[in-house]
């Protein structure tokens, strides 16, 4: 990547590698493998996404969804309905087949035990979650449906591309989702865009980035 990327591009940004430390304690834990579209069961357990990736969706009482983030290799997920032990109204599923690893109470007394530096790493990435939704809301309540874009696309770039490349990853449809959009005004600004020689065309899930100047001067607004 040419450019450095501000700090409130944090917005939309895929977690993965956050509890890379955790991999030590996998014996501890229970091993699970869950198939693509299947919901991760919150509340009694602490998870680790060993392999795969799940998707955090929050759902109304009157049945609208709104993608939160994802998460990737690396990670642990459902925090919040664990230690808080409130019912969650949001709820992760896989969007691959993944292996999970699930820690109860016991195990989490073994862990807190022996690997104390392990709970400082938990904490941690909590914290660093915290400040990605933060600037995920305050982009949704601030910035444009393009500047929303770019930030998205800018956390996504495969390194060393050239042209410069965002791996999307997913849906226009779950993109739109994630940036507190209407599908169809995404499809408006990326084929405004793709019309401006900004970005190249929304194929197989990848967007290249034509004129990264222009591009980078958005993202960093």
């Amino acid at each position: 990547m040419s450019q450095k990327i501000g700090g409130r591009s944090l917005a939309f940004e895929e977690m993965r590698e956050l509890n890379e430390p955790w991999r030590r304690v996998l014996h501890v834990g229970m091993r699970q493998q869950i198939p693509k579209g299947q919901q991760v069961p919150l509340g009694s357990y602490l998870y680790f996404l060993e392999q795969g990736g799940v998707r955090l969706t929050m759902q109304s009482l009157d049945g609208v969804e709104k993608i939160l983030w994802y998460v990737r290799e690396g990670c642990i997920f459902g925090e919040t309905p664990y230690f808080e032990q409130q019912t969650s109204e949001g709820y992760f599923v896989c969007t691959e087949d993944s292996v999970i690893y699930a820690f109860s109470e016991g195990h989490l007394k073994v862990v807190r035990s022996e690997y104390p530096d392990l709970l400082l790493n938990l904490i941690r990435s909590m914290a660093y979650k915290m400040r990605v939704f933060s600037h995920q809301a305050a982009s949704m309540y601030l910035d444009s449906v393009l500047v929303r874009t770019c930030k998205f696309l800018a956390q996504r770039i495969v390194p060393g591309s050239n042209p410069l490349t965002a791996e999307v990853g997913i849906s226009r449809q779950d993109m739109a989702s994630l940036l507190g959009v209407h599908r169809i005004s995404l499809y408006k600004i990326l084929r405004q865009q793709e019309e401006a020689g900004l970005l190249g065309p929304f194929e197989n899930r990848r967007v290249t980035i034509l004129r990264p100047d222009d591009f980078f001067r958005i993202v960093n607004r």
